[in-house]
């Protein structure tokens, strides 16, 4: 577990094995070239496969082919050209279709919209034919707002007829009337009204009844047309899809391997490029390259940690049980190459936390086994971090003796008086029951028991912090700042202190006690700086002075005073999620009846598996972000440096956009 060994290889060869060496690079899924400033040529050389993939991609889209992986290894398509007259062979049997297609939709739309407008007009047993051939009377077919058929009355001098045919909730459907040589004025003044016109094919000329049936005819003969030309298109599609995935497939990998034509140098005829690789995987890289071709060469030069660039990139190296727990850390920010991977400490804190906080064997078991349908069907990073947490969470039910907020079925740890008797002597001195009803009877001991937790993790965080700044030969640091050996004695000595006094009675807090391991710690801290300058052989840039470093320093001093308090305060969540996961199981089984010895009811039943889900839901989700606060705040922030940059192998993605 850790921080995966990385080694620089650079590759060279014939400008003809180019492509394929590229191609070998992403292949093995391990490498991360790096981008050159010296290439001499083909800079300016324009993708030749990126418009034929634009092309045959915006076809899938228009076929609904739904892009996905394919093999493509036997396709016998290679050149733009190719890939080409595929397109075009495609493309004339499918635009033949949709063309027809596309006629008959339009046809059909438009017979169907005048099929509806006729219904509207089956009174009228007067021939279309004879009814547009009137020589001195022009006629007009529509409908009109039925509020506005009222106004009508004020242009009844008007010489014009509207006669309807049949009134609907919002439209009156009919016929108007006017003379050929004042047709312009009624329609003027019908438009003003909000006359909506209908315009009739020629080829209906029976009366509304005729041309209804001949209409009728036409939608049925078309919608024909349209289901047999729908299914030659879905047969076109089914036919196609093998072969157009694979062909997406293969020119998104020649299109985005020649991009990556444009980080190596050339010059001579020859090719190089270089990048990063774990150390681990060269061998297998190195065996693709020379099935390329014996003459591509590659130089592989192990990096070492110690004084590494932070521009080397991190992959980090963790088995099964703690991978999905590196999502925390890259949300924090990647470690440096040369320092190391903390997953291993955030995945043992998260779920030891996590566990304590949210204690139930059954919810415990329903976030497991949600966790692992989630992992299944879906590829959401917090799914297998759900399962363990799961089984945490189990462990911590198994400890406060809660199955969906029960207690009776397995006894708590309070009822287990062998461990409970123990455990009261440490703190006989807060008069701590022996025998207590229920864990709110002992939140005093949850509140210390979550203290001690934060004081450990708070000693851990600043010893990872010590020792790390020894690693990188920050000796000074190491020793005298806060978060150094120092600061680890302050704290320790000051945690050491008050409890003695206060919970055994015992009088440490001696002079000696106190001059040494409390004033003396602080006031190296409180020197720090000329401290540092000595050993370093370095001189303050700015001139010094007194009351400046008196104050600054101070300063410090109250900040990391505060900062022990605040962190170790922090902690104090930990027991009151625990006594709030009780309290609010405790509600729902008194609003239920379940577990209270009352007479169980149905509606208690469901009242309670409800509850039981809110509290999950709720609680879950709070008592996860809480702890991921611990972790980055009171944890994080005493030993971790974010700064690496993330290992990015070159891929081709298959699954075209």
């Amino acid at each position: 577990m850790g921080i995966e060994k990385m080694s620089l290889l650079s590759v060279e060869g014939s400008i003809d094995d180019l492509e394929s060496a590229l191609m070998a690079c992403c292949d093995s899924h391990q490498f991360q070239i790096t981008t050159s400033g010296a290439v001499l040529r083909n800079l300016n050389e324009q993708n030749p496969y990126l418009g034929v993939y634009s092309k045959i991609h915006d076809m899938a889209v228009n076929l609904k082919i739904e892009p996905e992986y394919c093999d493509f290894k036997s396709l016998p398509y290679d050149t733009p050209e190719q890939f080409d007259a595929y397109f075009e062979n495609i493309s004339q049997k499918y635009y033949e279709i949709s063309d027809k297609l596309e006629k008959v939709n339009q046809t059909l739309e438009d017979h169907k919209t005048t099929d509806a407008y006729l219904h509207h007009l089956l009174g009228l047993d007067v021939s279309f034919h004879d009814l547009f051939a009137l020589k001195y009377v022009k006629i007009r077919i529509g409908r009109l707002p039925a509020e506005n058929e009222q106004k009508l009355g004020y242009y009844a001098s008007k010489c014009f007829v509207f006669l309807p045919f049949e009134r609907a909730v919002d439209y009156v459907y009919g016929i108007y009337f006017a003379p050929k040589t004042l047709v312009e004025i009624a329609d003027d003044v019908m438009v003003s009204l909000g006359f909506e016109r209908m315009i009739l094919p020629d080829y209906l000329e029976e009366n509304a009844e005729g041309a209804d049936k001949k209409l009728a005819d036409a939608i049925e003969r078309e919608s024909k047309q349209k289901e047999e030309l729908e299914k030659e298109l879905a047969y076109l599609t089914d036919s196609l899809r093998g072969d157009f995935n694979a062909v997406l497939c293969k020119l998104k990998y020649k299109s985005d391997c020649f991009e990556l034509r444009k980080k190596a140098v050339i010059s001579d005829e020859k090719f190089s490029f270089s990048g990063f690789c774990p150390t681990k995987e060269c061998g297998r890289l190195k065996e693709l390259l020379k099935e390329v071709s014996p003459y591509v060469q590659c130089v592989e030069i192990p990096v070492d940690k110690k004084g590494a660039s932070e521009k080397i990139p991190v992959k980090l190296k963790n088995n099964w049980f703690i991978r999905p727990f590196e999502m925390f850390v890259k949300m924090y920010g990647l470690p440096s190459y040369n320092t190391f991977d903390p997953t291993p400490y955030v995945a043992v804190t998260y779920m030891i936390l996590f566990g304590l906080m949210f204690g139930d064997v059954g919810q415990g078991l329903l976030v497991m086994l949600l966790g692992l349908l989630l992992t299944k069907l879906t590829k959401n990073g917090l799914a297998p971090i759900m399962t363990r947490l799961g089984i945490f969470s189990m462990l911590g039910g198994c400890i406060y003796g809660s199955v969906f907020g029960i207690e009776t079925i397995i006894p708590p740890i309070y009822h287990r008086e062998n461990i409970w008797h123990g455990v009261c002597k440490m703190f006989g001195g807060l008069g701590v029951a022996e025998h207590p009803d229920n864990i709110f009877s002992v939140a005093t001991v949850v509140l210390l028991f979550a203290l001690a937790i934060g004081i450990i993790l708070i000693l851990i965080s600043m010893t990872f912090s010590m020792v790390l700044k020894f690693r990188a030969g920050k000796k000074g640091e190491a020793i005298f700042e806060v978060n150094g050996v120092c600061g680890i004695v302050l704290y320790a000595s000051l945690v050491a202190g008050l409890v003695c006094q206060l919970l055994y009675g015992i009088p440490i807090m001696t002079p000696p006690y106190v001059i040494c391991l409390i004033v003396l710690p602080a006031v190296l801290i409180f020197f720090k700086e000329p401290i540092l300058n000595k050993m370093n052989h370095k001189k303050s840039e700015e001139p010094f002075k007194v009351g400046n470093f008196i104050i600054s320093n101070i300063i410090e001093l109250f900040e990391a005073a505060i900062s022990f308090l605040s962190n170790t305060m922090s902690y104090l969540r930990i027991g009151g999620f625990v006594l709030s996961h009780a309290g609010f199981m405790l509600v729902v089984s008194m609003m239920s009846g379940v577990g209270t010895g009352a007479p169980v009811t149905a509606g208690g039943v469901v009242g309670y598996v409800i509850g039981n889900l809110l509290v999950m839901g709720i609680e879950g989700f709070l008592v996860g972000i809480q702890v991921l606060r611990l972790e980055f705040y009171e944890i994080f922030n005493r030993f971790y440096e974010a700064g690496g940059t993330d290992f990015k192998p070159v891929e081709i993605k298959l699954d075209a956009e």
